[in-house]
């Protein structure tokens, strides 16, 4: 090359060199930009982080968590009831010394309380003892738990209503469900209810009446010629409820779910509000992740406090999301606590607005619903939803099965592990749950390879079938280890019956399922010879 060509063509080279740099400098500031972004996104799971990362680091807005609200734990007994002396002393010992805030427990027992006269016959034939009940009260007490009993009196009243006996005291004669305001009877019977809940919780100060999901019919024959709007009728029963508990016990303070009461019809009423005006503490109730704008804006949020001392707020760690689940979905209940103390801390509300917080723990959706997660299995949304609460420190895991690794997390002692009952039912169905997603898997790839109408006409492609087979089989067997060693620690802490109902809804399909399988392709394994097509 000539120097005349070179220094004709050193502008060109300094121009490409200069373009190159700026280039250079374009994706050096996109790849800062671009790994800002993960780190920003990845600090929403503890999933998204190294494994052996037990802390996530803080997601914080304005919010630091509200350690001092009262958080009061709900244990739902209507679906799987742990044994009384093999669960309450040491779940309250955990909860007196994981220092948490944890003011106590709101126990809504349904047909495992013990009672006697007219109401004997109405309980599970396998309930509480009145000893049973007096071992949770002497626990609670030695422990600084403070026990609110739940008792329904509106509707969710099936334990009772679904019985022969009690058939005319429905709202609606074909539905067990909601009892009828129309009939003396009623109160009768609720009153029994009451006085003999209230006489086993000589300690407690504060009840909880219940009162959600009322589908008020008043079809009852004993509501015609009433003359009361279904808002009214509804007032009314409230009414007449705090009058009978707070002849039982004066000065109680009484709680109501509020799902009802935050209607247009209600909340715009002032004539029907006044009657109820300092009565009772609205519980509020939302177990999304995340709240719509309809919830948020409600009048209730406004008019509650010109007819009400304080107003109470409900999330869930448990059963708030599926009817029918094996394993808590951890996420998205802290998710859904986090949604709470955001909304608590938000200028909706004054500073002491909430008297505290239920974190409220379903066994079944109703009465007649199958058993959903058992309790066991919900320790880490327990944890992780309270941590939250305090804190406002996001953390979850549905892969944790140690309680060690739980408490670290959240930098508590590990040895308060030995105080938490049923640590090997949580771990042993984690693991189970695994087994059972392994098992699904190979029984539909089965199905690609052999499906039903294949098997029918014992017309199956032979290559791969035996190894898929032989692999069912392995994880058959591992399926009844499993099952045996989850039936030793469910006898731990729950009866028979309970255990029973478990494996009939979790692991009898699938094994009926496996066992459909080897035989039905048992014949397919005999055959040799095929016939020519069609198939008949």
């Amino acid at each position: 090359m000539s120097s005349l060509t070179l220094q004709r063509n050193t502008p060109n080279l300094y121009r490409t060199i200069r373009l190159l740099t700026f280039v250079s400098f374009l994706i050096f500031l996109l790849t800062i930009c671009l790994r800002w972004i993960v780190l920003a996104n990845s600090k929403t799971s503890l999933d998204n982080h190294e494994p052996d990362n037990l802390y996530l680091p803080r997601i914080k807005k304005d919010v630091n968590g509200r350690p001092e609200l009262a958080k009061y734990i709900h244990l739902d007994l209507k679906g799987a009831p742990p044994k009384a002396d093999k669960f309450f002393e040491s779940f309250f010992i955990f909860l007196e010394k994981i220092q948490m805030g944890i003011k106590g427990v709101v126990i809504e027992y349904e047909d495992t309380l013990p009672l006697d006269g007219n109401l004997a016959n109405i309980t599970h034939r396998l309930s509480y003892t009145k000893s049973n009940i007096k071992l949770i009260e002497e626990s609670a007490k030695k422990h600084g738990i403070e026990i609110i009993p739940l008792i329904q009196t509106f509707g969710h009243l099936e334990w009772i209503l679904k019985l022969d006996e009690f058939q005319t005291y429905r709202d609606d004669p074909k539905l067990p469900t909601v009892i009828s305001p129309c009939i003396n009877k009623t109160y009768v019977l609720l009153e029994d209810l009451l006085q003999q809940t209230l006489d086993l919780h000589p300690n407690s100060n504060i009840i909880h009446i219940g009162c959600d999901e009322v589908m008020l019919t008043n079809t009852n024959p004993f509501c015609e010629g009433k003359g009361m709007t279904t808002s009214e009728t509804y007032i009314q029963h409230i009414r007449r409820i705090v009058d009978i508990v707070r002849k039982i016990r004066p000065g109680i303070r009484i709680l109501i779910w509020d799902d009802i009461l935050r209607a247009d019809e209600f909340v715009r009423n002032r004539k029907l509000l006044k009657q109820i005006e300092g009565l009772i503490e609205p519980v509020s109730w939302n177990y999304f992740p995340t709240f719509d704008d309809y919830y948020k804006t409600l009048v209730g949020w406004r008019v509650y406090p010109k007819y009400f001392k304080t107003i109470w707020a409900a999330s869930a760690f448990k059963g708030g999301l599926h009817r029918f689940s094996i394993t808590t979905n951890t996420k998205h209940h802290v998710s859904n606590n986090r949604q709470w103390l955001h909304f608590i801390e938000s200028s909706t509300f004054r500073q002491n607005s909430f008297s505290g917080i239920i974190l409220t723990g379903w066994s079944r959706f109703d009465h007649f619903m199958p058993l959903c997660d058992i309790l066991p299995t919900s320790y880490p949304s327990l944890l992780y939803s309270l941590h939250v609460l305090n804190t406002d420190e996001y953390l979850t895991s549905d892969s944790i099965r140690s309680c060690d690794v739980l408490l670290k997390s959240i930098g508590k002692d590990t040895q308060l592990c030995d105080y938490l009952p049923g640590t090997s039912i949580w771990t042993s169905i984690s693991l189970l749950r695994i087994l059972l997603s392994k098992i699904e898997h190979h029984l539909k790839l089965l199905d690609t390879i052999v499906p039903e109408y294949n098997r029918k006409h014992l017309f199956v492609r032979r290559v791969e079938l035996q190894s898929r087979l032989n692999e069912l089989k392995i994880l058959s067997k591992d399926l009844t280890n499993s099952k045996q060693t989850i039936n030793n620690h469910l006898n731990d802490l729950y009866t028979r019956d309970v255990i029973e109902e478990w494996f009939d809804l979790y692991l009898t399909p699938i094994e009926d399922r496996i066992n459909r399988t080897f035989t039905q392709l048992a014949l397919v394994r005999e055959k040799i010879v095929w016939e020519r097509r069609p198939l008949t």
